[in-house]
């Protein structure tokens, strides 16, 4: 008898565990789909192992208890992750305490993901060779199967196109085959090859130290405009012409048509392009020209990391300081964990870069964990002027003080560009009753309902719910509504009032929603067909546009405020990220800062570039509070539709944890509802990972919980607001 073991599609802790079927008349293997009868439902499933026994089915049965379902189907022939990826799917379960599922699912496109909602590769027709002998053949039909015959590839829609019915014509009389294949990304020739830039003797100098370590990790640390990108550009030509592949990792969609134009127009090579703007279509064809072996270089986000490499010899983590490189839902992974576990694998290079890594990679880069290489200077030009300047005085003078106003003015009149960053989209973050002092709230969020004055309607920034804007309060019916805090809608219709004439973009999730999004608004921008470009942090990261000589940043005080353990050193990044966008072209940049705070040391720092200063300042505090990386954290979630179901859930697995004396224990923390979720958490605080983390398998494993109860593991949070 054949026996399968696999594990079931739901992505759930409580079904952590491979369930086994009889799968006889089935040919098939480790990492293939299958289709399974599960608690009377049809479901999807990924096989684990086959094994063969000698038990007959009662046998079985009458040694485990419960009776033998045969399989319904097998969906694949072959299997779909090699034994790396295979691998690394087991590891990262553990390393994340994850359902084992998600992490095969995270790791797959849509087109070959084990879950029922998983769509099929779209198909095309093509034509292929047929029997030819003893038939006679005019000269266009033998151009016709030449050409066929001639060619890896040929559609039907192609040929019919250029021979019309004369294809039908052939394939009736048997001379050409008609079937039906997977459509196939075609490369495409780039034209616009660029030369290479000369580099500089700081560049030269990292990319021999980058050559010669024996360190398989780098951290590359130097200010914007330092050069970072040519370097990573140069090890890739190295990885192609010894017929290697390379990976380079942007943390943003917006960052990936830049990074992506840089490659292609230096190597002349349509690159291999993979993240979340793409559809499913398009993820599955890239994903298969990584796996067909393709040597040349991947441009993508962090899903990039997952893809079926042969023959890696290089991965860049650019701007690796950035949170997007974490995933928020199961399995909450970080990109530089996976690509170090793949470097291991593949025997290659990883370089960090960044003119603010994280702490965590520096902190190692100087001890000498990882090799610390500096780029010193920007390429060309100086580092911009920074200076704090006051911020306006409310909504009738508006938000933009006189100084960032007259700055913007004087860009405007040379004929320069200038851009904005406010972290916060919507028209205003509140909408209040000034009778009652009650605020908008979302019905399925314990959260406030932004106001988007485009759009007419308080929207959940949470859960996305919508609704019309009232015209009078929902709590005492008061006509009295003000709208508190300031969004980017709301400063793009100042910036419209006080420069009329003025051309402007606003990048936000908003204006980006659609395909190709970001690329459209910042082709615009960097065409100089509009003159400010208003967004949120993703135009903080990686933009490199000539023209711009003035950046100003609003709101930073909201963010260095914040209570999270990390949230100053998230402002500092953002702060010199968005600096380092100001003149990066011959005119000498400048970039205003709008605080009340001139004296936070974050700030005070940030003006003059000091990224070293700011680390040792801020690894006091956490070395104070024994705050990572001096201890790791790991959050447990609850979650229920029920508030007591999950309170009562994080009671219990407090109790447990806290039978363990090496490590310290804070909450359980009530963190409200969200999508009409309720969600209670524990931190855990301790010296040693991995005992924590079996400490928490443990724990889960013990409970006893309400069915409705889910709980998920977040290891070494990026916050925990």
């Amino acid at each position: 008898m054949k026996l399968a073991n696999v594990w079931i599609e739901h992505r759930t802790l409580k079904l952590n565990q491979t369930f086994t079927y009889r799968a006889d008349s089935f040919l098939l293997e480790r990492g293939v789909r299958v289709r399974v009868n599960f608690n009377n439902t049809s479901c999807i499933a990924f096989v684990q192992s086959v094994i063969e026994t000698d038990e007959t089915t009662q046998e079985y049965t009458d040694r485990t208890g419960y009776a033998l379902k045969n399989l319904e189907s097998v969906l694949d022939e072959h299997s779909l992750l090699n034994d790396e990826l295979f691998d690394l799917g087991l590891q990262l379960a553990k390393d994340t305490v994850a359902p084992i599922i998600s992490c095969f699912q995270t790791m797959l496109p849509k087109m070959l993901n084990p879950r029922s909602s998983a769509r099929v590769p779209v198909r095309e027709l093509w034509i292929l060779p047929g029997d030819t002998d003893g038939c006679k053949i005019n000269p266009i039909q033998q151009e016709i199967i030449d050409r066929v015959n001639n060619q890896d590839r040929c559609s039907l829609h192609d040929l019919k196109e250029e021979y019309g019915s004369r294809i039908d014509t052939l394939v009736k009389k048997g001379l050409l085959t008609r079937v039906k294949k997977e459509v196939r990304y075609h490369v495409k020739p780039i034209a616009n090859v660029l030369r290479k830039y000369p580099l500089s003797d700081d560049q030269i100098k990292a990319l021999s130290a980058i050559r010669e370590t024996e360190k398989e990790v780098i951290c590359l640390y130097g200010p914007t405009g330092s050069g970072k990108t040519e370097i990573y550009l140069e090890l890739a030509e190295e990885a192609m012409r010894n017929h290697h592949q390379a990976l380079i990792l942007v943390p943003e969609i917006s960052l990936t048509p830049q990074m992506v134009q840089r490659v292609q127009n230096r190597f002349g090579q349509d690159v291999i392009i993979y993240h979340s703007g793409l559809n499913d279509s398009e993820r599955y064809q890239q994903y298969q020209r990584v796996k067909d072996g393709e040597n040349t270089v991947v441009v993508g986000t962090r899903s990039a990391i997952w893809l079926p490499f042969q023959n890696l010899s290089l991965i860049v983590l650019d701007e690796e300081h950035d949170n997007s490189y974490k995933q928020d839902s199961l399995p909450r992974y970080h990109c530089r964990d996976v690509a170090l576990w793949r470097a291991k694998y593949h025997h290659c290079k990883v370089v960090l870069g960044s003119a603010t890594p994280c702490f965590e990679t520096y902190a190692r880069a100087t001890k000498g964990v990882y090799e610390l290489i500096e780029l010193p200077t920007r390429v060309s030009g100086v580092l911009p002027k920074v200076r704090i300047t006051a911020p306006g005085n409310g909504y009738k003078n508006g938000t933009i003080g006189k100084d960032l106003t007259d700055a913007i003015q004087l860009r405007l009149d040379l004929h320069q560009q200038v851009v904005l960053l406010l972290n916060r989209r919507g028209y205003s973050p509140i909408m209040q009753c000034i009778s009652c002092g009650a605020t908008e709230q979302c019905t399925d969020c314990d959260r406030p309902m932004s106001v988007h004055k485009d759009e007419n309607v308080l929207k959940c920034h949470s859960c996305g719910i919508t609704r019309s804007i009232p015209t009078v309060c929902s709590v005492c019916g008061s006509t009295m509504l003000r709208n508190l805090g300031v969004g980017t809608q709301r400063i793009e219709e100042e910036l419209n009032r006080k420069f009329p004439t003025a051309r402007i973009t606003r990048m936000d999730s908003d204006t980006t929603a659609r395909k190709n999004g970001h690329r459209i608004l910042l082709d615009q921008f960097a065409k100089h067909e509009t003159d400010i470009l208003l967004g949120t942090q993703m135009i903080a990261k990686g933009l490199d546009i000539p023209a711009v000589t003035l950046v100003g940043i609003l709101g930073i005080d909201t963010a260095l405020m914040r209570t999270d353990y990390r949230s100053v050193e998230e402002a500092f990044d953002l702060l010199v990220q968005a600096a380092g966008r100001s003149g990066r072209g011959d005119v000498e940049g400048e970039v205003m800062i709008q605080s009340k705070m001139a004296d936070h040391y974050a700030l005070k720092t940030a003006i003059t570039h000091e990224y070293k200063r700011f680390f040792v300042t801020e690894m006091n505090y956490r070395k104070l509070g024994q705050n990572p990386p001096y201890q790791y954290l790991i959050a447990m979630i609850f979650t229920s539709s029920q508030q007591q179901h999950a309170c009562d859930a994080a009671e219990e697995a407090a109790i447990l944890l806290r039978k363990q004396e090496s490590c310290k224990i804070l909450g359980p923390s009530d963190l409200g509802k969200i999508a009409r979720v309720y969600r209670n958490r524990l931190l855990i605080k301790g010296r040693d990972l991995e005992e924590m983390r079996n400490y928490v398998r443990m724990t889960i494993e013990t409970m006893q919980i309400q069915s409705d109860v889910n709980i998920s593991v977040d290891v070494n949070p990026l916050s925990i607001l």
